[in-house]
């Protein structure tokens, strides 16, 4: 499917890719988090050298929101690509429970929602958060 330019798949399996999207839920709630310089999001970021998939998603939902999950907890949802290439997979995990969000995190605080964010709070705005929200079943139009 392609939105806005994005290339968005769901069930099927990149090899490269350079970060990670992690849909946090917390007791039926989603966790989205305000970052320093936009608005607010889903947790996520860029992989580093030699980290896995799974390794990527921990470290993230730590430092962005605290959340402390395991391997066990990830499901592995999809993959999207910008049209610069950016190659990002898609995750979802269910929060363990939260610690506090780190100092050195690029986002300030957390909030947990039942349904997704109108839009207009977001960071971003390409339709790429509403079709993942329809896919997992949360979004309602």
């Amino acid at each position: 499917m392609i939105i806005n330019h994005i290339k968005l798949q769901f069930n099927e399996t990149v090899t490269k890719y350079d970060s990670v999207l992690i849909v946090l839920t917390y007791q039926g709630h989603l966790v989205f988090v305000k970052n320093k310089k936009r608005a607010w999001e889903l947790t996520g970021g860029k992989v580093n050298h030699n980290e896995t998939m799974n390794e990527t998603a921990i470290r993230e939902a730590y430092e962005e929101s605290g959340a402390v999950i395991t391997e066990n907890d990830i499901d592995y949802l999809g993959y999207y690509i910008l049209p610069n290439g950016h190659t990002t997979t898609i995750t979802k995990a269910e929060v363990s429970y939260f610690k506090d969000i780190p100092k050195y995190s690029e986002t300030t605080e957390r909030i947990l929602t039942k349904e997704p964010l109108d839009k207009n709070l977001l960071s971003f705005q390409d339709g790429l958060y509403e079709e993942i929200f329809k896919y997992l079943g949360a979004y309602h139009e």
